[in-house]
């Protein structure tokens, strides 16, 4: 989507082609990209607001005319999508796209169409998509501008059961050619935005049944309001055929092969790692896993499937580690302040490109994830002889220490396929090439590689027997993978990856950066309660087998797009759901690393017993059940404890977005003088600032301060944006009459929020400067989320 004024602008329109080869297909690719094992051209296409005429593909056969393939006119595929989605009856179809060949994975051929929508002196653009052979819907997403004043805010007019039903029966009508019978829902699909402020939406994700059998391939998301309405549309296919749907392997047979090579380790995981920034505290636990991971097996074979697909390596059955040895170059991190970037080039200067081909860019920022790091990020950009992108080179370094974090050589002609038009004996010639260094020798120079960029590398990594051997098109990669060990055990996710090309050419480096002294204080506080063997029986016990068309490919390797396809396998399941848990070595319990159980499904909070029968239990619950509180560590809620001013801040952004954090690290702790970075209300503090919710704190925010009943009335106040309004009611009768008005400093604001009915005088007084606690915040915040939708300012994220 692309705003812009008045006039219509240039665009770009993203072709079928470009999207279908940039999708991520399936469950093997996904679990290339996201998590270690143990843990084109430019498209053919017709573009214009008139209609589209046929003209040769090179994607298609030989002989065939673009266009001939579809079914259904781009008046069609328009008319379809006005039918099911009201809301473009207000927009105009300003432009359509037409591609086919063999770049569209899944789906022949593809109408894209391009629909602008004035509101005032602003002109809006979105596009939607329609297969031009089944007329089946394939994309569509409601931006936010077109329904600004009609959103569905808490509570939801209809429950996450009628959501869902609304969900299949507008599948039946956009996909005319899928049973909804066969939708199957995913695991762990995120169902709805459990939001108490901002809109409610609900989201469904299936997969759809090919041959009676779930396929990966097939996917679907469906985005419903909390009024019914559906506001987002994806349909996304990456194969055309599929293997035979009869196992030569049984059921129980995979079940026995999974029981059988399932392999625990104890290690150090940071489960609250994957939604939260570094400089949050980590939520260290000690959690028995599955090292290596249970990856599917071939139902034909009985294999298990390599995810890398490439490597020459298989699966190992269980992980070793080999130490490293002492190195002569071990990184020493440099002292005296910020390194500049020619320092840097002194320091990696035998990586760094050389040669008046390359241009280089620099530039001093922020890490990720607010860790308050600063690091130099350094691009070699290659430019080839028609003026065209080419070779790049990426480096990240800590500007500080001088380690480094991140090196990546990008081979962009090879990434985008544009070698496939080399000669054919140029290719082969690469192909043969034999490989400069031996398997025995890449490992001892990727051993002198990672002694000289890891700190202390001798004594905290060591290499891990997933390290593989690839081969695309004959040509080999070295892939080493040193793990992160604190006291001899592995830390989950903490890693040092390196890849060597044929040569012994390092292509790519990334690694962590080191723990801090509080992570390790934290890990030696860590003790496990639960035997090895007691973990694997719970393991064992609950371990199934779900057979499937597992999808592989649809990612880019270094060197080559690997094509999707689907193989007939089996799915390791855990007690019937295919995401695989840890097992606590505390409690042990089953919990899945990186899903906050309170977003899974709808099932409702169960209240502490702390709880269950206070006063406010039914608005604890509430809150609880939205992600906004959390018991802590002793399992109790504590809803009579007093809060502090940040306290309230956490709530109310929680309260606004529960899943995620507030990122824009380059600011936290830069705002106010007495809350640093680290704070634990830095980001609700910056959530605030953003949105003009605080009022004038003259560089101090005082969180840690107790939270009265005047600063809580002041805070939603401004929350509703009445705080200028709230000025007028200084010398309201209502408040002036109370016995303790004298008390009371924002006389307009205790008026409003008794006007709003959000809180109360009691006996004639409003106790101004009595302390809150969590009971009495839940009681407000709620009555607050009911007022959504009626009021001017509504509370939301953006």
């Amino acid at each position: 989507m692309k705003r812009h004024k008045s006039k219509r602008q240039a665009r770009t329109v993203v072709s079928a082609n470009k999207v279908a080869k940039t999708v991520i297909a399936g469950t093997i690719g996904l679990s290339l990209l996201q998590i270690p094992v143990w843990a084109g051209a430019s498209p053919e296409s017709i573009s214009g607001t008139g209609t589209a005429t046929a003209k040769e593909s090179p994607a298609a056969p030989a002989g065939a005319a673009t266009g001939e393939k579809a079914k259904i006119t781009k008046e069609e595929a328009a008319k379809k999508m006005i039918a099911l989605f009201p809301v473009l009856q207000e927009a105009k179809l300003q432009d359509t796209e037409y591609s086919e060949g063999m770049n569209n994975p899944g789906t022949e051929s593809v109408w894209m169409l391009t629909w602008t929508v004035t509101k005032g002196n602003s002109t809006y653009s979105f596009t939607t998509g329609v297969d031009a052979v089944t007329g089946d819907v394939l994309s569509f997403y409601q931006p936010e501008y077109l329904s600004p004043d009609n959103k569905a805010y808490y509570p939801p007019e209809i429950s996450k059961a009628q959501a869902e039903k609304a969900a299949k029966d507008f599948i039946a009508q956009a996909a005319s050619s899928v049973k909804v019978d066969d939708l199957v829902p995913q695991d762990g699909a995120y169902y709805g935005s459990k939001t108490l402020f901002g809109p409610v939406t609900y989201n469904f994700s299936y997969t759809a049944k090919v041959n009676g059998i779930p396929s990966d391939a097939e996917n679907f998301n469906v985005g419903v309001d909390g009024r019914g309405r559906i506001f987002s549309y994806n349909r996304m296919s990456t194969v055309k055929s599929y293997p035979s749907a009869k196992p030569k392997i049984s059921s129980s047979e995979a079940v026995e092969s999974f029981k059988k090579d399932l392999s625990l380790t104890l290690a150090y995981v940071p489960f609250n790692d994957v939604f939260n920034q570094a400089n949050i505290k980590k939520d260290w636990r000690l959690e028995y896993i599955p090292a290596p991971s249970l990856t599917s097996m071939d139902a034909g074979t009985g294999k298990r499937i390599n995810p890398l697909l490439n490597s020459d390596t298989p699966i190992p059955q269980t992980l070793e580690y080999t130490a490293l040895p002492a190195g002569k170059d071990s990184f020493k991190a440099r002292q005296g302040g910020t390194l500049s970037s020619k320092e840097v080039l002194q320091l990696y200067g035998d990586i760094a490109p050389s040669g008046n081909e390359y241009s280089l860019s620099s530039s001093l920022s922020s890490y990720w994830s607010g860790t308050g790091k600063q690091v130099w990020n350094l691009n070699w950009y290659k430019k080839t002889g028609a003026g065209m992108p080419g070779d790049s080179v990426y480096m990240t370094v800590d500007a500080e220490t001088g380690q480094l974090l991140n090196y990546n050589i990008n081979e962009f002609p090879i990434y985008l396929n544009v070698d496939e038009k080399a000669p054919a004996n140029s290719k082969a010639g690469a192909n043969n090439k034999a490989p400069a260094i031996s398997e025995s020798e890449a490992r001892e120079k990727a051993f002198g590689l990672v002694g000289r960029f890891y700190p202390d590398a001798a004594r905290t990594l060591k290499l891990s027997n997933e390290s593989s051997v690839d081969r695309t098109d004959g040509k080999p990669k070295y892939r080493f993978v040193f793990q992160q060990f604190y006291k001899d055990l592995p830390l989950y996710n903490y890693q040092a990856n390196l890849v060597l090309d044929g040569s012994g050419k390092m292509i790519s480096y990334n690694a962590n950066l080191p723990l801090s002294s509080q992570n390790l204080k934290e890990l030696d506080a860590l003790a496990a309660k639960v035997k090895p063997e007691e973990a694997a029986q719970t393991y064992r016990d609950a371990l199934g087998a779900q057979l499937i068309y597992a999808s592989t490919g649809g990612f880019y390797t270094e060197s080559k797009f690997v094509e999707p396809k689907v193989l007939l396998a089996y799915m390791p399941t855990f007690q019937g759901e295919r995401r695989l848990p840890f097992i606590n070595a505390v409690t042990g319990k089953s919990e899945i690393y990186a899903y906050p159980s309170s977003q899974n499904g709808e099932a409702a909070a169960v209240l502490p017993s702390d709880a269950a029968s206070h006063a406010a239990s039914k608005d604890l619950a509430t809150l609880l059940e939205y992600g906004v509180i959390a018991p802590g560590n002793d399992g109790l809620l504590h809803p009579d404890a007093e809060l502090t001013y940040g306290d309230l801040l956490v709530m109310i952004a929680k309260g606004v977005n529960p899943g995620s954090n507030y990122y824009d690290p380059g600011r936290l702790g830069k705002q106010f003088k007495d809350v640093p970075a680290d704070s634990p209300y830095a980001e609700a503090a910056q959530f605030f600032a953003d949105r003009g919710w605080l009022p004038d704190t003259s560089g101090e925010l005082r969180p840690e301060q107790k939270l009265t009943r005047e600063k809580l009335a002041e805070t939603i106040v401004n929350l509703l944006n009445y705080d200028k309004l709230a000025k007028f009611y200084d010398a309201d009768p209502q408040v002036l009459a109370l016995s303790d008005a004298g008390s009371i400093q924002n006389k307009g604001v205790v008026k409003q929020v008794i006007q709003l009915g959000l809180m109360s005088a009691k006996d004639g007084k409003f106790e101004p400067g009595k302390t809150v606690t969590k009971a009495d915040a839940a009681q407000v915040l709620v009555l607050l989320a009911h007022m959504q939708g009626k009021v001017d300012s509504p509370i939301v994220g953006y």
